[in-house]
């Protein structure tokens, strides 16, 4: 066993790079070791800071039981990443709220993260804003600017990417099949008809990722979403109901994710979280042995 994980950290070593958030793994072989030096399974709660840029064309050849377990494990701590950098988001807009005074600075800031999550209109001046406004704000803040439970996202992913095996995945890093906003742009679909737009190239699966919770997050169409998920956040079946409108099947949808959820329990991953950083750090210190 020595033995093997000895040959498993030397491949590693050579091959891992750093980010701020995390470790990043370039290679279908690269994310297999990693998992398995830190022993992370993939009903794991506890989840490893693991960054995957690509998801690796190899997951279209495994089998199904492992495809599924493969693709929970790749896309889990993606979502729970994003999901943090959101509430970084919702704190920092709240504490700027409850400051007398702000910087510059901190006025563009707080301008441009709320009009993000269109919790105000573009040009909108906070210098003179009343209380009864500022609550208004809060309130839509309280609402909007929220992580997306991760069985949500992850039921979500697997149904739009089929399980990561969409060319859409591979040619343009997008799971969840957001189109092109310019519609001489991005990937054309089979059988294209002229009628359909293309879909969205991403530079990476975490920014497809970003760029469906902002889309869930503020998008009229997904209200209904918002307001069940502040109900009550455990009641995935109840949010599923809210994207009606995601898809041209409609109702189905929320019938499909729902089927999902159940099938492979990921009402369970509503309790997963980010662990710390000592739990990648044999992958660091593997970094720093071949660096040196």
């Amino acid at each position: 066993m020595k033995r093997k994980l000895l040959i498993l950290s030397v491949f590693l070593a050579g091959h891992i790079s750093l980010f701020s958030q995390g470790i990043v793994l370039n290679s279908y072989e690269e994310i297999v070791t990693a998992h398995k030096l830190l022993n992370y399974d993939w009903r794991s709660l506890a989840v490893p800071r693991i960054i995957i840029e690509e998801f690796p064309e190899e997951i279209k050849d495994l089998e199904p039981v492992e495809r599924v377990r493969f693709f929970i494990k790749a896309f889990l701590p993606l979502i729970l990443i994003e999901n943090e950098r959101i509430l970084e988001e919702k704190n920092k807009v709240k504490d700027l709220f409850s400051k007398d005074e702000l910087t510059g600075n901190e006025k563009n800031y707080l301008t441009e993260t709320l009009y993000k999550y269109r919790i105000i209109n573009e040009g909108y001046d906070i210098s003179d804003i009343t209380e009864d406004e500022k609550s208004r704000i809060l309130i839509l803040v309280n609402k909007r600017i929220l992580p997306i439970p991760p069985p949500i996202a992850l039921s979500m992913a697997a149904l739009e990417s089929g399980w990561g095996t969409s060319r859409f995945v591979f040619e343009g890093n997008n799971l969840f099949g957001h189109v092109a906003i310019n519609p001489q742009e991005g990937i054309q679909p089979a059988n294209w008809s002229g009628k359909k737009r293309n879909i969205q190239i991403f530079d990476s699966v975490s920014e497809s990722i970003s760029v469906y919770m902002l889309n869930l997050n503020r998008n009229r169409a997904y209200r209904r979403f918002r307001v069940a998920r502040a109900r009550n956040p455990y009641n995935l079946f109840n949010m599923t109901k809210g994207f009606y409108l995601y898809s041209i099947i409609r109702d189905e949808y929320a019938v499909r994710l729902q089927f999902i959820i159940s099938r492979y329990d990921f009402a369970r991953f509503n309790d997963a979280y980010l662990d710390n950083e000592e739990r990648i750090v044999p992958l660091l210190k593997l970094k720093q042995m071949h660096i040196h």
